[in-house]
């Protein structure tokens, strides 16, 4: 074992209770280690018996009421009770308690149970870069696994601190509970175990409130009375009847014999942060046990006011603040059950080689490689052992990332270019074949022309930098446009109205473009062979040749194209311009 730390000075060892019974637990568990004395040391959802004794001197008691309290929120009672089973599913430690009654008479014992802690396996990796998304399929991946057992330790809580702020008012009393356990079975109270109570809270009109604390056994003590003729502010309160919103909290604590004296009789508005004398002494608690449930409790009894409470803390003497307790179970490389059986530190999947183990302090790292065989997520588990023989894994995932490419456009058009792009994350070098006899490329991205219709087989040859490669194909299909040639308008009007200004007509998939107009003398007025030109922009019934603008009347046009599928067309007709 490599570090254990564990403060507990009570353990299980026959405690002589208020009167005269002597309790001891034992379980089916055996303690681990000498320094743990008869502390248990657990897994996770492992069933344990507690079996217990009591007697009253040497005499087993009958009949006797045995209460049972796990310290995680369950209990069990009954008579005669004196053998239970019980699972901790989540890790730290416990305090089992057990109160034994039996005619008047009582008897407490402790255990301490360690169940283990999960461990820290934030570290543990692959060798594959952050920028990738997986590897190339027959590449090999180094795994990391890295444990790290987490320290667990006790906090001795003597405080509530509210989420939001409580109200109190007429119709709504604070209470508030703090439980204990850890303070050594039976013991109890005497004046002088509080230094000090305080709270935090803001309330318009003092004299309306009500403060007490009651013991787990019943006493009380009041901390602050109502006082109908003192109307000081307790903090900053929003003194608006209609607002449910808190105002500014001052901290207020009772100790005995404060300097400030009893808060009743304070005359600064509002009244000051102070330590100041109870109302009732904390006497009144002596005899109480210290284990158990504290309850504050504020009462309001009047209707005009209200306040809020934001949270609390009992300050004990620290002569009697329980020892702090802490533990780690820390890992190894192999472990042996009492059965024989063996577990231990390993990496495990598909294509995976051995482990090779390192420890670090009380980290253990364990080192492998895999080869993963299928495209996306491959599982790799790594496996360790705790020195309480408990077991814990983590699991990984390697992608084998498939090699991937791009085609822009993914349908073209003969005599057009085609851009390629990898989408492989892990390639470093390339090959690209277009499947139309042209040489070869070796960049991420390339463009190609493909000049004749037909279907294209492209194949991406990927290499990684350890001389993986893997391949993609593209079955790419190039197609002609087909071609057309809307009918001409006949008539416009070029008068800058905004209104039938240009003649344009719809081309398709023209190879070659001519568009013609002659005007009644046979004379060439307008020329193009930009089909964007007659498409988008129209004529405009200007000259080509002057940029004249022409006269009404009638024009004659020849249109004349062939297709991209080597189609020819001719169309003819006369166009009337109007102005």
């Amino acid at each position: 074992m490599k570090h254990k730390i564990l403060i507990i000075l009570f353990f299980i060892i026959p405690f002589a209770g208020i009167a005269q019974l002597n309790v001891n637990i034992t379980t089916n568990k055996v303690p681990i280690y000498a320094q743990d004395g008869d502390t248990i040391s657990v897994c996770r959802d492992t069933l344990i018996i507690f079996k217990a004794t009591a007697d009253n001197a040497g005499v087993p008691v009958a009949d006797a009421n045995w209460f049972w309290s796990f310290d995680d929120g369950t209990q069990e009672n009954g008579i005669d009770l004196d053998s239970v089973a019980h699972v901790f599913s989540v890790g730290g430690g416990y305090r089992v308690n057990l109160t034994v009654l039996e005619s008047g008479n009582t008897g407490f014992a402790v255990l301490p149970v360690q169940i283990d802690f999960p461990v820290d396996f934030l570290r543990t990796n692959t060798d594959i870069p952050e920028e990738q998304n997986g590897i190339c399929k027959g590449s090999t991946v180094a795994l990391y696994g890295s444990a790290v057992p987490v320290i667990w330790k006790d906090t001795f809580i003597n405080s509530v601190i509210e989420s939001s702020p409580r109200i109190v008012n007429e119709n709504t009393i604070y209470e508030s509970t703090l439980s204990f356990n850890e303070f050594t079975p039976g013991s109890v109270f005497t004046d002088g175990d509080i230094d000090s109570l305080g709270i935090s809270l803001e309330h318009s009109y003092m004299g309306n409130l009500q403060i007490s604390l009651t013991c787990p056994d019943g006493n009380s003590v009041i901390l602050k009375d109502f006082d109908a003729t003192n109307n000081a502010y307790l903090g900053e309160p929003i003194d608006d009847e209609e607002s449910s919103l808190p105002g500014i909290a001052y901290d207020y604590f009772w100790a005995t014999a404060a300097l400030a004296g009893p808060i009743n009789s304070a005359t600064l508005n509002p009244i000051p942060s102070a330590a100041y004398e109870p109302y009732q002494a904390f006497s009144n608690l002596n005899g109480c046990s210290l284990n158990g449930d504290w309850k504050i409790e504020v009462i309001d009894n009047a209707e005009e006011d209200n306040g809020f409470i934001f949270s609390w803390t009992i300050i004990f003497n620290e002569n009697i603040i329980p020892d702090t307790w802490d533990f780690v179970d820390t890992l190894q490389q192999t472990y042996t059950y009492p059965d024989g059986s063996m577990a231990g530190t390993f990496w495990n999947g598909t294509n995976i080689g051995g482990t090779g183990i390192i420890f670090s302090n009380d980290t253990i790292i364990g080192i492998s490689s895999a080869i993963p065989p299928n495209y996306g997520n491959n599982s790799y588990t790594y496996y360790t052992v705790s020195n309480w023989g408990c077991p814990k894994d983590t699991s990984i995932f390697v992608k084998v990332e498939e090699v991937t490419f791009t085609a822009t456009p993914p349908a073209p058009q003969a005599n057009s270019d085609v851009e390629f792009e990898s989408t492989t994350s892990w390639a470093q070098t390339y090959l690209w074949t277009f499947g139309d006899n042209s040489d070869a490329e070796a960049e991420a991205a390339v463009t190609h022309l493909y000049e004749e219709q037909g279907t294209y087989n492209v194949i991406l040859i990927a290499y990684d930098g350890n001389g993986c490669f893997d391949t993609d194909t593209l079955e790419l299909e190039v197609s002609i446009e087909p071609s057309s040639l809307a009918e001409v308008p006949n008539v416009f009007t070029p008068n800058d109205d905004g209104m039938n200004d240009f003649i344009k007509f719809e081309v398709k998939g023209m190879d070659k473009f001519i568009f013609t107009i002659f005007n009644r003398w046979g004379e060439k007025v307008y020329q193009t062979s930009d089909q964007e030109e007659i498409t988008e922009i129209g004529w405009d019934g200007r000259s080509s040749f002057t940029n004249f603008r022409l006269s009404p009347g009638t024009y004659y046009y020849v249109v004349k194209g062939t297709g991209k599928d080597k189609s020819e067309y001719e169309e003819k007709g006369t166009i009337h311009l109007f102005r």
